[in-house]
This record gives structure tokens, sequence and C-alpha cells, in this order.
């Protein structure tokens, strides 16, 4: 109406075209700011225009496709190097297949993984750097529904390792809209990768993995290795220790047992209905191990690449004893490279558990005999432990000089 009033029968056509063109502009701008406000993740910067980042495809392609800013965390005042994902709104399919293009493209080049061991290469080779200037990083998987209590932890054992990792964090999207700022998610802020929701016992658990995979694949071509944590682990040893460690085998950290002959593992089989799984995946293919791993580049790649075993594990269950999550990838490697399962790297206690679900550690329990025993277990084989609770928080920083050996970082 406004703009019907200011144009009068004796104003000159030139003024009435500027006066439109000018209220045009103005109209597309608020629509444009209006969709800038949707379209950005106010959670922290993890969906971000990419025509922000000035940076090549190839920088990213070497480098990861990060963004750089700082940012300083409430009252402590520490300015920390912020890592920003980028935006995309790529369907699982598409990702997968980027991911599956760009090993593709590396193999090509001759490249492949930048740290894979050699004889002429040495676990400290990498860590100083390797042999071809370009270290090996190790790409924490974080899978919760909610954010990341034990933050203030994990930061200590991060702290000084910077270009030896990356952060993916695949959390529940209604989370992340109202509670997932910086203040909740720390040092965690701004790595999620677009997330869905999930359910226990369902298969879209090991959708969320096999999305953090891929999203890990396809950014960093330099990331090695591939470790699924959750929001209640631990590490227990320091981040120099584990690097080492990892770096020492070409083999991968994860469960592919075939389970004990026997009504659990058949019920489990037939979760989806007793012939769902056939004829792609007979009972002699099936495994089982537990949820948790840390898994070479190679087996990443295989997940992702795999056609012939995740349509038959997506499949709704239609009975409880169904744990997708502890059989799909564990199926996937274990039926294409079984010499290379070593057994899960998490160590996890099942006395007095409810529900199904592990013992929990709180704060009463945290003690240096607990910590000890925890890395003693079966000769010091756990580069991690679960469930820990959130008030188990101060004792366990408290502890951290043992935690994470200080003598040897």
């Amino acid at each position: 109406m406004k703009l019907i009033q200011e144009v009068s029968p004796m104003t000159p056509i030139s003024t009435v075209c500027k006066t439109v063109t000018w209220r045009a502009v103005q109209l597309l701008s608020c629509i444009a700011l209006f969709a800038v406000f949707l379209l950005v993740d106010w959670r922290g910067p993890s969906l971000q225009f990419q025509s922000w980042i000035g940076e090549t495809e190839s920088a990213t392609t070497d480098a990861g496709v990060h963004s750089r800013a700082q940012h300083s965390f409430g009252s402590e005042n520490v300015q920390l190097e912020r890592d920003y994902l980028f935006l995309h709104n790529w369907s699982d399919d598409e990702l997968l297949q980027r991911a599956e293009e760009m090993e593709l493209q590396l193999q090509l080049q001759g490249e492949g993984a930048p740290s894979s061991i050699s004889d002429h290469d040495s676990a400290t080779d990498k860590l100083n750097g390797g042999a071809r200037g370009m270290p090996s990083k190790i790409a924490f998987l974080f899978l919760t529904t909610t954010g990341l209590a034990l933050e203030p932890l994990w930061r200590r054992f991060f702290q000084g390792h910077e270009g030896l990792y990356n952060l993916y964090v695949h959390s529940d999207p209604s989370w992340l809209r109202y509670h997932g700022s910086h203040r909740n998610l720390g040092m965690f802020w701004g790595r999620t990768v677009p997330s869905a929701v999930t359910h226990r016992s369902d298969p879209d658990v090991v959708a969320a993995e096999r999305r953090l995979i891929a999203n890990a694949l396809q950014d960093d071509r330099s990331n090695e290795w591939f470790v699924l944590v959750s929001d209640t682990c631990i590490p227990l040893l320091s981040f120099g220790s584990m690097y080492l460690r990892l770096n020492a085998t070409s083999s991968s950290f994860i469960d592919c047992g075939k389970g004990a002959p026997g009504p659990m593992m058949m019920s489990r089989y037939r979760a989806r209905g007793d012939q769902a799984m056939l004829p792609e995946v007979p009972f002699s293919e099936f495994r089982l191990g537990l949820q948790f791993f840390a898994i070479r580049r190679r087996h990443a790649v295989m997940v992702i690449r795999d056609r012939k075993y995740w349509p038959k594990f997506n499949q709704p269950c239609v009975r409880p004893a169904c744990y997708p999550d502890e059989h799909y990838i564990q199926t996937v490697i274990g039926n294409l490279d079984e010499p290379a399962c070593q057994g899960t790297p998490t160590f996890v206690s099942w006395n007095g558990s409810k529900g199904g679900h592990p013992q929990s550690f709180g704060r009463e329990d945290i003690t240096p005999n607990l910590i000890q025993a925890l890395q003693a277990s079966q000769n010091g084989r756990f580069l991690f432990a679960r469930k820990f609770k959130r008030d188990a928080l101060e004792p366990l920083l408290a502890l951290d000089d043992l935690l994470f050996d200080r003598s040897n970082p």
C-alpha cells in the first residue's frame, strides 16, 4: 500500500522504476536474511555455507574441509581454535558415494592413506610427522543422544596433540537444536555431522555409525583410524600412548566373533524374520561383537562400500533380540578380513547390569584402584572404558595424572 501511495500520476516513469526496484531489493534482502536464519545452525556452526570458505578443493581435501575461527569458552576465557564442518544436505546414499569417490581418487593417484604401516615407517615416525610429512590422524566418532558431560576430561586428553586427530559428533537433532550450544558441547561445539534420531536396538544406530564413518572419510584423507566412542566413554591412557599403540599394528580393534552356538545367536539372526537374512547372509557369516571399535581406514572403506550386508541388516526388527549395532560392522569386517579383528578396544563390565545395560560407574566408584584395575584388565589391552556417569567427572579430573600417565605423554 505504501508503495502505491508514494507514486502519483505525475511521478516520472524513471522515479517509479527506481522506487519499485528499491522496494524489491528491500523485500529480497529480508527474504534472504530470513533464509540465512533458517539455514545457519545456531547450535554451533556445524552447518555453514560453503561459499564462506575461501579454500580451494585441493587444499580442503589435503587438510580436511574445515575453516578456522577463534572462540572463547565461558568463564575460563581460553581461546581454542575451532574446526567447523561444511554445510551439506546430502542424503546418506550421496554421502557414502562421495566418500567412495574420494577413496577411489586417492587410489588412482597412488596416494592411499598417508600413514599406513610399512617396513620403513615406525609408529614413532607417524607421531613425529611421518616419512612423508603428513602424519596420520585419529578420527574420533562420538555417538550420543545428548551432550558430552565428560568434555573437560576429553579436552585434557586431546590437549597438545592438535593436528593428530579430528572430532565428529552424531547426536539427537532435537537436543542439538535446543541445547547444543558451546556451553554444553565445549570443544565438540561445531563438530556435529548432519544427524538423525536413533533408537536402541534399531538399524538407525548403525546408520548413524555409517554416517560418522563416511563424513570422516570424506572430510580428511589423513584420517587413518576411525574410533567409535560414546558420551559415557573415557580414555584409559594418554593420547600419545594411544596413538603409538594404534599405529603399531596393521589390524583393527573390533570384535568379529561367530558367537557361541545356541538359541541366543539364532534368535538374533532371526530377529528380522526367520528367512529375512537369506540368501546374502547365511547364519555361518553372522558375526557378533561389542559395538565400539577402532578400525583402520581400509576397514572403514569396506563398511561404506558394502552393498551385500547392509540391505539385510537395515530391515526393521520384528523381534526384540535384534541389536544390529553388535552385528553389522562385525559381519562386514569379519567376513572380508577376519584376521584383522583384534577385539574391542573398550572395557565394559556386565556385573550388576540392568535392562541389558552394562554397569555404570559414578562418583563414589572412582578411585585410583579402579583406574589401575581398568588399565591392567586383560593385560592392559583396552584403550577406553565405559560407562561413566556425569557425576564421575570431578573425581576423574582429579586422577588425570594417573589416567593419562603423565610420565609417558
